[in-house]
């Protein structure tokens, strides 16, 4: 019973004690200007100023609210670029194209710049289908030419508005021509897919860069001569020529009328 009392009794002491202190800070010391410094100082200024801590605010979101819009604006320019672009490629295309058949136009007057809708059919990889027949004049026998003046072929088949065109280069065909620089006349006959095979003797002069020229069709390329396969021990050699241009990137070619038949050139 002693001890809790004195216990209680040294408590009520304690705060006797502490009361006094802050009896004492509060009438010899400015503790409460330390405290209002402290807590209650800000808060009055925040008050005071609240009119700048709400437009502090709001340019806050004004700079976020521009920013999306910036990137918006960014996203937009992005698109219109790629569309540029994309018109740009459009018009460079077209500008090829018409230079093409331009330079096709060229070759000689009556050129009928066709089109070509297919490149070979089953069974005749050699071939074009293009978009002229006969209601645009064309008839069996003409020849087709590319640009660069490059010979191709000949119509072979007409419709009303499309037509058939074999190349030289086809298996079954052969045409006659020139070898430049050394002006030999030689026969290539068609090997498949735009290539020629010439079997000449071995001492006739060949080599890669040759140019073979048609033999009626004066100036009209044919093929360029690629490789010369020769054995000493055989009396001829073969020349492996190709069309000077990429067959399957051709898409516009030229008509023109035939001196002659659809198989001898």
């Amino acid at each position: 019973m002693s001890y809790r009392y004195d216990r209680e009794k040294k408590n009520k002491t304690r705060w006797y004690i502490l009361g006094i202190v802050l009896m004492v800070l509060a009438l010899f010391t400015p503790i409460y200007s330390w405290v209002f410094d402290l807590f209650e100082k800000p808060l009055a200024h925040t008050w005071e100023n609240q009119g700048e801590v709400f437009t502090g605010a709001e340019n806050f979101f004004q700079s976020l609210y521009g920013k999306k819009q910036i990137l918006a604006e960014n996203e937009t320019l992005k698109n219109q670029i790629v569309r540029l672009e994309i018109d740009n490629l459009r018009t460079r295309y077209l500008s090829e194209e018409l230079e093409k058949i331009q330079n096709i136009s060229l070759v000689s007057t009556g050129i009928i710049p066709a089109h070509i809708l297919r490149q070979g059919t089953l069974g005749a990889r050699d071939s074009l289908i293009i978009d002229q027949g006969m209601n645009s004049g064309v008839q069996p026998g003409d020849q087709v030419v590319a640009y660069e003046n490059v010979l191709l072929g000949f119509v072979s088949e007409v419709y009303d508005t499309t037509a058939r065109v074999t190349l030289y280069s086809h298996p079954e065909q052969e045409i006659h021509g020139v070898l430049f620089p050394h002006n030999v006349n030689l026969v290539a006959k068609g090997y498949g897919k735009g290539s020629f095979l010439i079997e000449t003797p071995r001492e006739i002069e060949a080599e890669a860069g040759d140019l073979f020229y048609s033999l009626k069709q004066p100036g009209q390329i044919v093929a360029m001569v690629r490789d010369v396969v020769f054995d000493p021990r055989d009396p001829f050699k073969q020349v492996y020529l190709s069309y000077p241009v990429n067959i399957s990137e051709i898409q516009i070619v030229g008509i023109k009328k035939a001196p002659t038949s659809i198989n001898i050139e």
